[in-house]
């Protein structure tokens, strides 16, 4: 799907979308000269920010996709450090490993060097999405075309949670043993919108039958999640809204615009990979403007 079909896709979705005007919060720092940026990371040794690029459209196969290194504070410090991808999205890290999805591909990368170790490849898989890893070092990856959840497990990659209520899971977030998705929306059209919302889902890690339980109400086409001080912060990527959700209630905190991708928080910093507009904002987190 070209950029102009995201387009449409934005103006389909704006129009089914009635939200409320609210103060965005202050911006620390943007930076510019990416190439559809999806997802953004912390490499918690080197303290620096892995941002992978699509490149092309997101479901490519070109190999021009590519994990870009930037500092804390907003400087570029490798545009290419990691190369030969098709459409990477989401990323997680585990000691000096880097795990990236990438369409039918979990990329198993060295995080020292940027160099592919080796790779999983799922047949039955369309667009794997996000990525995240549980204490014991499995590896959870959401499908956002095909549906379902995958588990890298001792080196054995298979999907490990197919549900009716995860047609398009996208953004997963892991917290000691609860897994977060926030999903897509049901019935996915071709230029990306949805016919119902998305919700937020958890489940037990330790919960041997896998029941998903609903956390909020539908909220909007999904994409990433993060926490912060016993929040979670989630994103819609076709109308760029913000949301808080806590306790079963969300809050719409801002809007930081259409393409808002695979959003993640550090140190009260919420980063946003603008996939459409090929640059990271980022945004100072008033905990107490978020609570009021």
């Amino acid at each position: 799907m070209n950029k102009q079909s995201l387009f449409a896709a934005i103006l389909v979705a704006s129009f089914s979308w009635n939200s409320t005007a609210i103060a965005e919060p202050a911006i620390a720092w943007s930076l510019e000269g990416f190439d559809q940026p999806e997802s953004v990371l912390l490499d918690p040794t080197s303290q620096q920010l892995l941002v992978s690029n699509i490149n092309g459209a997101p479901l490519e196969l070109n190999g021009q996709g590519y994990i870009s290194k930037v500092s804390m504070d907003g400087q570029l410090l490798k545009k290419h450090w990691a190369q030969g991808f098709d459409a990477p999205k989401g990323m997680a890290i585990a000691g000096d490993k880097l795990y990236v999805a990438d369409m039918q591909n979990l990329h198993l990368v060295d995080s020292n060097n940027g160099k592919i170790i080796t790779s999983y490849f799922v047949s039955g898989s369309k667009m794997l999405n996000d990525v995240s890893v549980d204490n014991e070092g499995n590896v959870y990856v959401s499908d956002l075309i095909a549906g379902g959840v995958y588990r890298l497990q001792q080196g054995k990659f298979e999907k490990w949670l197919s549900s009716e209520l995860l047609p398009h899971p996208n953004g997963l977030f892991i917290q000691q043993d609860q897994l977060y998705i926030a999903t897509w929306g049901n019935e996915m059209q071709a230029d990306f919108s949805t016919k119902t919302p998305g919700k937020v889902y958890q489940l037990a890690l330790t919960d041997s039958a896998k029941k998903l339980r609903s956390i909020s109400g539908p909220m909007g086409n999904l994409d990433g999640i993060a926490s912060h001080r016993g929040q979670l912060f989630i994103n819609d990527w076709i109308n760029g809204n913000v949301f808080s959700l806590k306790e079963g209630q969300s809050k719409l905190i801002f809007n930081a615009g259409p393409g808002a991708a695979d959003i993640s928080l550090y140190d009260g910093k919420l980063i946003v990979p603008m996939m459409l507009d090929n640059k990271l904002d980022v945004y100072q987190i008033d905990q107490d403007d978020v609570n009021n």
